[in-house]
């Protein structure tokens, strides 16, 4: 046959080059077909925005973004806000606002300032405020950096210097590039995965000690987020006070976040969590505040509408 072909193709003009295209759309049918089977185990179970999928479909998103993203609701079915308490809190601030140290841009003597890229105005000066607050002998981080530049000026300006600051994180180049070398006396670094972290370190905490949280907002197996609702809040003593970052009201995400492909979920089990929960009361939530009495903050501490930030505090009953 073979013979009869190439025999053929001398005969017949054009012949040859038709069967030279074949053979190259032959090639390129069996690459394409091996970038599919590549593409498909890359994707594994099913490719994301697939319904059975934990990262959203940007076009669902996309399609619902008024009802997703519509003004929020001033009461969420089952959680109690709190907003008179919160609100009686805000006004026992205003001394320590009226005192902050702090500044927009570096200032000689402190670690932190304003203007920086991951925790700014609203969520630094309710942590220097919950700080001064509680009077903590012990804060817990997890998840380090600005923050805790906060937690060490805080102690060193305003608390005892024997207040106890550990810092869990597992990549602390940012930390150890904005502390001096001399904090390390005072404070405990455990370069560790949160999951990782004996439960001791927080069963350790008492009433009015702190217990920071800026994790990687991802709930999945064997993460820090399963880690600390399924084991380490359960084991809380009481009194002791809970801080989650990148939390927004009504417990959402904020649209360009999504639209980046941040397809983080954690705010959406500490909903689950909150609800029909009576161990746990909420004490503070900058965005829900800041929403529905921002002629307060307007008024009484202005510095925070620069950047509303995105935290909750609550505490363990």
């Amino acid at each position: 046959m073979l013979s009869i072909l190439k025999k053929a193709a001398k005969k017949l003009p054009g012949l040859r080059k038709i069967i030279a295209e074949r053979n190259t759309l032959r090639h390129e049918v069996l690459a394409l077909q091996a970038e599919v089977a590549m593409q498909k185990e890359k994707a594994g179970f099913v490719p994301p925005g697939h319904y059975y999928s934990p990262i959203p479909d940007l076009a669902e998103i996309s399609s619902k973004e008024a009802d997703i993203f519509a003004p929020p609701p001033k009461e969420i079915s089952g959680i109690n806000m709190h907003e008179d308490e919160q609100l009686k809190l805000l006004h026992q601030f205003i001394p320590f606002y009226r005192e902050i140290p702090f500044q927009a841009t570096s200032k000689e003597g402190l670690r932190y300032y304003f203007e920086n890229p991951s925790y700014s105005y609203s969520d630094a000066i309710f942590l220097y405020c919950m700080i001064r607050h509680t009077n903590p002998k012990t804060i817990i981080e997890v998840g380090s950096g600005f923050s805790s530049c906060v937690s060490l000026d805080t102690r060193d300006q305003y608390l005892d210097q024997t207040v106890q600051t550990i810092f869990i994180e597992p990549y602390p180049q940012l930390l150890e590039s904005l502390v001096r070398p001399e904090d390390h006396q005072t404070m405990t670094l455990i370069p560790s995965p949160l999951q990782d972290v004996n439960l001791e370190v927080f069963e350790q905490l008492k009433p009015n000690d702190i217990l920071f949280i800026d994790s990687t907002h991802v709930s999945k197996i064997g993460s820090d987020v399963n880690y600390l609702f399924f084991e380490i809040l359960p084991r809380l003593s009481s009194g002791v006070y809970i801080h989650f970052h990148d939390i927004f009201f009504p417990f959402e995400y904020p649209k360009t976040w999504l639209y980046e492909g941040r397809a983080w979920n954690e705010a959406y089990l500490l909903r689950g969590f909150l609800q029909y929960n009576d161990a746990f009361d909420i004490v503070l939530m900058n965005t829900f505040m800041e929403y529905f009495h921002a002629s307060f903050f307007a008024e009484n501490m202005p510095l925070c509408l620069k950047n509303p930030g995105g935290s909750i505090w609550l505490r363990k009953r």
